[in-house]
C-alpha cells in the first residue's frame, strides 16, 4: 500500500526532529504547518528536504489541517493515511505493521498503535484511560496480546491509519471543531457508516504530551468556551443519536439558570451562562448531522 503520513505542525520545534526522524523512512511524509511563528518550517526544509510542506497563512486547527494533508495524499495516489501527532514518534516498522492488520481486518476504518508516553516508561495518559476496562490491558499483562487487533469505540488521534475506502466513505474531520473533539466525533461517524476502530499491540508510538489542553480552562478564558463548545458538539452532533433535536432543551436550561443567578444577583455567573448560550448554534449543529450521514468524502476536496 502507498501511505502517506500527514503530520500538522504549529511550533513544533521541541519535537518535529524527532518525530520526522522516526517516519521519514516508514513511507511518505506531508507536513501541514498552521502557520508557525517559530522556525519549525525553515529546519524541516534544512534537514528534510523530501518531505512534502503544505504551508498555510493561518491556523486552521487539528481537523482542517489534516483534511488538506489527507487531500494531497488522495489526490497523489495514496491508499491509506497515517496521522501522526507532530509530538509523537513512531516505533520501527511502525506502518509496516498498521498496514499488515488492515490487510487482515479490513473492516477497519481506523486502525492505532499502542500509545506509550514521551519516554516509553508507561502508557500514554489519555491511552490509559480510554483501554483501562478493554481485554487489551489484561492481554498485555499476561503476554497473550501478540498480533491481536482489539474493537474499541475510541481512540485518540495522535497515530491513527485510515485506509482510501474510509475516506471516500465517511469523509475528513469537521470543520465543527477547532481543536480536540474532533476525533470523538470521527470515531461516531466511523461506527455509524459500518466501520471499526482497533488498536494492535504490536505496534507502538511514543506521545511526548503533558496532556495539558485537556485541563479545563479558566473560567472565562477562550479555552473554556472552546471547551464547552466541544462538549455540546461530541453529544449533540453524534450521528449515532437523535441528540441535535434536544438542543433547545439545552439552551433553555442555560436560559432559566441565567434569569436564576440574575435574580440571586450572581451577575458574574449569569453573564458567563448567557455568553455559552451565544455560542451555541442549532442550525449549524444539524447541518453538521446530516452532511455527515452522507456517505461521501465529506469535507475533502477529492
Amino acid at each position: 500500500m502507498k501511505v502517506f503520513a500527514i503530520i500538522v505542525t504549529y511550533n513544533g520545534m521541541k519535537w518535529i526532529d524527532k518525530c520526522l526522524k522516526s517516519i521519514v523512512n516508514q513511507c511518505e511524509v506531508v507536513v501541514v504547518d498552521n502557520n508557525s511563528s517559530d522556525v519549525t518550517l525553515k529546519y524541516i526544509e534544512t534537514n528534510f528536504p523530501l518531505v512534502k510542506i503544505l504551508s498555510q497563512t493561518k491556523n486552521h486547527g487539528f481537523g482542517i489541517a489534516n483534511n488538506i494533508g489527507i487531500n494531497y495524499a488522495l489526490q497523489n495516489g495514496a491508499d491509506a493515511v497515517f496521522l501522526l501527532n507532530q509530538d509523537a514518534f513512531a516505533q520501527t516498522d511502525c506502518v509496516k505493521k498498521l498496514i499488515g492488520a488492515y490487510h487482515q481486518n479490513p473492516s477497519y476504518g481506523i486502525i492505532s498503535p499502542i500509545h506509550l508516553n514521551g519516554d516509553g516508561s508507561a502508557l500514554d495518559y489519555t491511552f490509559q484511560k480510554i483501554t483501562y476496562m478493554s481485554d487489551l490491558i489484561s492481554d498485555l499483562i499476561l503476554g497473550k496480546a501478540n498480533d491481536k487487533i482489539y474493537m474499541l469505540n475510541f481512540v485518540n488521534a495522535a497515530a491513527w491509519f485510515i485506509p482510501k475506502k474510509a475516506l471516500f466513505e465517511v469523509g475528513g474531520f469537521d470543520p465543527l471543531f477547532f481543536l480536540y473533539g474532533e476525533d470523538d466525533n470521527y470515531c461516531q461517524r466511523m461506527l455509524y457508516h459500518g466501520f471499526k476502530i482497533g488498536i494492535i499491540p504490536n505496534a507502538t508510538i511514543y506521545h511526548d504530551s503533558n496532556n495539558s489542553n485537556y485541563l479545563s480552562g479558566t473560567s472565562g478564558s477562550e479555552k473554556y468556551f472552546r471547551q464547552f463548545l466541544n462538549s455540546v458538539y461530541v453529544k449533540y452532533a453524534d450521528i449515532n443519536t437523535d441528540n441535535y433535536k434536544k438542543l433547545l432543551k439545552l439552551k433553555v436550561y442555560i436560559l432559566r439558570n441565567v434569569l436564576m443567578n440574575l435574580i440571586t444577583f450572581k451577575i458574574d455567573e449569569a453573564i458567563l451562562l448567557f455568553r455559552k448560550f451565544k455560542r451555541l448554534n442549532s442550525a449549524l449543529i444539524k447541518k453538521s448531522v446530516m452532511i455527515n450521514k452522507k456517505v461521501g468524502a465529506n469535507y475533502l476536496e477529492i
